[in-house]
């Protein structure tokens, strides 16, 4: 299939963002009395909305969920962004796609001038006509921020739209709209998570997906 439409993630797909996820969490964690040493308890952090993380693996009541949320994206405003940096090859995929005219965009559940500060500290925001993301105190699944996107693309054939990530929320959220996904497995998902969430295709590294994407 030729995809014309093609969505990406952030965090674990055109950006790694080093340890910045990480230590927003145990900075957040922290400041609620969680002294939360586990790293891998931490990386869960990475590709699911911050809200539903909280409640989810804390527990945590609204409030509480609320002053988590607060607590990490200060923590990451004021020391994650200078850690992202774009994977090795998504520059070189994202200067292919447009000269073969594609249409490029990004859905992520980061809120809106962070998921912009994120591309823009990179070098890659100039690549995107549209990026989908929250707004401030909006808590809403990724399929809705996709859902959003495809409305202001203009987008009619669901059938040349691809969502490309590295966790379960990106399959389920094209699975939701009907659209192809691509797992990827450089980011900080794995084989049996992309491949039990039934995503279409899964590639190994940024030339394999530019493989599949020509």
């Amino acid at each position: 299939m030729a995809y014309g439409t093609i969505l990406f993630d952030i965090d674990g797909t055109l950006c790694d963002p080093g340890d910045s996820i990480i230590e927003s969490a145990r900075f957040a964690l922290a400041k609620l009395g969680i002294e939360e040493t586990d790293e891998q308890a931490l990386r869960r952090f990475v590709g699911p909305p911050l809200e539903y993380a909280f409640k989810d693996y804390y527990d945590f009541d609204e409030d509480t969920t609320k002053k988590a949320v607060t607590l990490f994206r200060e923590k990451l405003q004021s020391d994650g962004i200078k850690l992202y940096k774009a994977y090795d090859g998504v520059t070189e995929l994202l200067d292919e796609l447009l000269r073969a005219g594609k249409t490029v965009a990004v859905v992520t559940s980061k809120i809106n001038h962070i998921a912009r500060a994120a591309l823009e500290s990179t070098g890659i925001a100039k690549y995107f006509e549209v990026v989908g993301s929250q707004q401030p105190d909006e808590v809403v699944k990724k399929e809705v921020v996709l859902s959003r996107v495809l409305s202001e693309l203009g987008v009619t054939d669901k059938s040349s739209v691809v969502m490309i990530g590295d966790r379960m929320h990106d399959i389920e959220a094209a699975k939701e709209y009907g659209i192809d996904s691509i797992g990827v497995l450089w980011g900080y998902g794995s084989l049996e998570e992309l491949q039990e969430e039934g995503a279409t295709h899964i590639v190994k590294d940024t030339h394999e997906l530019q493989r599949l994407l020509a």
